[in-house]
């Protein structure tokens, strides 16, 4: 069964956030969460995706995830290749109500991103029920669209 989900803005500066696994999916995501100042800790056993030793302002332990890492995180990236630990993340976060997006499983997960496009009056926000080329070809029209506006 397909999630129903809200769309919404949320404010992340400052708050905790966990991403389990380091390659370059999640490394996508931490680089946008950073964007907005969310506090990020990395935990993963090895770093696939080698831009992440450039990020600034993030911690990376290169440990085994262990499930007292949730202790005061508001929001979980379970972002390794592996299907069933992935799904084993989310289910301890949904049972501690965090959110979790879980880049393996639509089905598995609290909230996923979304495309975004901002300018200095609009942040439009783009889901295409978790396929990202859609929201991205969508954006690509968004952005033609406001590039040929005259204000």
């Amino acid at each position: 069964m397909e999630n129903n989900f809200f769309p919404v803005f949320l404010n992340l500066k400052n708050k905790n956030i966990l991403v389990v696994g380091a390659g370059k999916i999640a490394f996508r995501k931490t680089e946008t969460l950073l964007n907005y100042g969310a506090k990020i800790k990395v935990i993963t056993k090895d770093i696939k995706e080698e831009k992440f030793t450039k990020l600034k302002g993030i911690e990376i332990s290169l440990d085994d995830f262990k499930e007292d890492m949730l202790n005061d995180i508001f929001m979980v990236i379970a972002a390794t290749d592996d299907v069933y630990f992935n799904k084993y993340i989310f289910k301890l976060c949904d049972e501690k109500n965090i959110l979790v997006n879980n880049i393996t499983s639509k089905a598995e997960m609290n909230c996923r991103f979304s495309s975004t496009f901002e300018n200095d009056e609009y942040q439009i926000a783009i889901s295409a029920k978790g396929d990202p080329k859609k929201s991205k070809a969508l954006k690509e029209k968004i952005i033609n669209f406001f590039n040929n506006q005259q204000y």
